[in-house]
């Protein structure tokens, strides 16, 4: 076989092709489960929804409405942990746990 001859991995070159995702929009219902979340954890400052909104995507929201569907998880688990760390800045590690142990049980 000598250099001019076609070889086993010379292919012709394909277009390149990038898959096309759709971003799909929030729904009304995943806007509810957010606003009640913000309502359960008690978060009810706009300034302070939209930081924990910003904080979990990576570009500028100035609106529920501008999420996508991807996006509702993060939100939602941010919300839940925000409460929690906020609360946990007083007292020390063991003070500030969440389950009993067994020292607790006796």
């Amino acid at each position: 076989m000598t250099y001019e001859e076609s070889g086993l991995f010379d292919l012709a070159a394909a277009a390149p092709t990038s898959p096309v995702v759709e971003e799909i929009p929030i729904s009304p219902e995943q806007i509810a489960s957010i606003r009640n979340a913000f309502d359960n954890a008690g978060i009810a400052s706009m300034a302070e929804r939209q930081e924990v909104i910003q904080s979990c995507v990576i570009r500028k929201i100035s609106n529920i409405r501008e999420l996508y569907s991807r996006d509702v998880r993060q939100v939602l688990t941010r919300i839940e942990g925000w409460g929690r760390t906020q609360a946990a800045a007083s007292g020390s590690a063991w003070d500030n746990r969440e389950e009993d142990t067994w020292i607790d049980k006796l």
